[in-house]
């Protein structure tokens, strides 16, 4: 499947998979990201990792960085570890944006 993000072609399971069943999300995740309104692969397409990310943050769940890092693997087709270190930066400077607009 050709990636929105990026616009590559990944491995990945069909959009309409739940997001418990994607690679590297897992029970917890998965019923954080539902609580937040995302239920399928799909969902977290539309949205991406970060704006996923700060909506669980919105629901009152304390996430570590690392879901952050497996939504943005779980796009990608790759274990949150495999996610680089200046790809992570990219991430997390698009999270403070995003932040830093809603402020004002």
């Amino acid at each position: 499947m050709t990636c929105p993000a990026c616009g590559l072609v990944h491995d990945l399971p069909p959009p309409e998979t739940p997001l418990d069943e994607v690679p590297n999300l897992g029970e917890a995740s998965g019923r954080w990201l539902r609580d937040a309104g995302l239920h399928t692969l799909a969902d977290l397409q539309v949205l991406g990792a970060v704006k996923a990310y700060l909506l669980v943050r919105a629901t009152g769940v304390k996430p570590s960085l690392n879901l952050l890092y497996a939504l943005e693997g779980a796009l990608h087709g790759k274990h949150w570890l495999e996610i680089k270190r200046e790809h992570k930066s990219a991430l997390l400077a698009a999270m403070a944006a995003i932040e830093e607009q809603s402020l004002r």
